[in-house]
This record gives structure tokens, sequence and C-alpha cells, in this order.
């Protein structure tokens, strides 16, 4: 069965503050009661892609999702560019140029590693039930893009985004965006089914507080005493 192809969502959102700490590790604390110390510090970038591989171009979020299955999910030692060149060698090379990878690359090339894969009609409930990973080909604003089902709640479904890394979507939006081909491997299962649903991939991806203090807003009256007064304007 072959895959439909792809477009791929920009990459504007990795835009942003983050890249001003994508690459410490550590924040050193001067001053305190107790003396210097330093604590570990992970930027909200790096924390995103923990357990996804990022695209490295812009047709590539196919080789990057299948390099994050085979990689998170399966242990297998496999990076982007291998899964692309594998791909690429054996794919309609003027198709992936204007299209992207497909689903059928990527079968043909696990094939020719000695893996078997294939792609299934089902629904968002099968997924949970058998609680096995998988590659889905979802479209949002006309941009048709891979991404990798990390796992399923009650309301929600836990994705890993080769260009955004840990991200969430409503059951809702995402049956809506998906086509219902899932892409999975047939072997290992029951490994994979121990990288489903995870805390730790949960958790990754933030939230605003909820429910919580700061979830109702303030009166219109209190909105305008932040108004700076005639004496303050400069």
């Amino acid at each position: 069965m072959r895959g439909a192809a792809i477009m791929i969502l920009p990459l504007l959102a990795l835009a942003g503050c983050a890249s001003e700490v994508r690459d410490r590790s550590r924040f050193v604390v001067s001053g305190s009661p107790v003396g210097d110390f330093v604590l570990p510090v992970t930027s909200v970038e790096t924390q995103r892609f923990t357990g996804v591989i990022r695209q490295r171009f812009d047709f590539s979020c196919g080789s990057a999702a299948l390099a994050t299955l085979l990689r998170y999910h399966y242990d297998f030692d496999v990076e982007e560019e291998r899964a692309f060149r594998g791909m690429w060698a054996r794919g309609d090379r003027e198709q992936i140029r204007r299209v992207g990878f497909s689903l059928l690359d990527m079968k043909r090339w696990l094939a020719s590693r000695g893996i078997d894969a294939d792609g299934y009609q089902v629904t968002l409930d099968q997924i949970a039930d058998t609680a096995i990973p998988g590659i889905a080909l979802i479209a949002v604003k006309n941009y048709r893009h891979f991404v990798v089902v990390k796992g399923v709640r009650e309301q929600e479904v836990l994705l890993g985004d080769p260009s955004l890394g840990i991200t969430v979507m409503s059951r809702t939006d995402f049956a809506r965006a998906w086509n219902g081909i899932y892409f999975v491997l047939a072997s290992d299962q029951p490994l994979a089914r121990t990288r489903f649903n995870q805390n730790t991939q949960w958790s990754a991806f933030a939230r605003a507080p909820m429910g919580g203090r700061f979830s109702d807003p303030v009166s219109q009256q209190a909105l305008m005493l932040t108004a700076p007064f005639y004496g303050d304007i400069s």
C-alpha cells in the first residue's frame, strides 16, 4: 500500500528565545547565602526534542520520523541521515524533491534492512488499545506532515513532530487531520509497547497553568491600574 506524499511545515516555530540558551548545560548561581553553586539546566528547545530526531531538510520529515521511531521505540542505532540516504537511493528522487518521502519509501528501505513494516487503516481507539507507537500522516493548514504517535490518552494524542519536537493534539483535532493510515513495525512490538505513553514524554510538553490561581483573568478595573499615571510619562 502506497503512503500519501508529504509536504513540510515551515520551521518557524523553532525560532525564538530558546536559541539564547541552546548549548548551555550549567547555570552558575553567585552570591547566595551558601556560596556559589552550579545548577544543571536544559533549554526548552532541548527538552522538547528529547526522544525526537529533528528533520534537517524541508522535505525530510519522513526520514526524521522513521529515525525517531527506530531509535527511541525499537532501540535501533539510526540517525536521520542514514534513513534519508537509504530511502533516497531506492525512491523516486524527482517525487521526493517535490513532495517528500512516502510510507512506501519507508517500507522499501526497512525491507532492505530485513525489517517488516506496513501501513494499516485503523482508529485512534485501536492505537490506544494496542499501545504500539507508529507513524501517521497529518494535514494541518494544507500541509501534510509525518509524525510519530508516542501516546494516546482520553482526550489527547502525544506526538513526536520532526519540526516541533514533542507536541500534543486533542483527539478531535488529530482525527480530523489524520488520513487514518498507521505505519508500524511487525517485529519487537512488546518492546515498543513499553515505549508508548511514557510519562517522561508527556511531561516534556510544556503546558500553560490551567485551573490554578492564574487561570482566571483579572478585572477591567485591575487592568486600568497598570496604565502609567500622567506624571510618569517621559
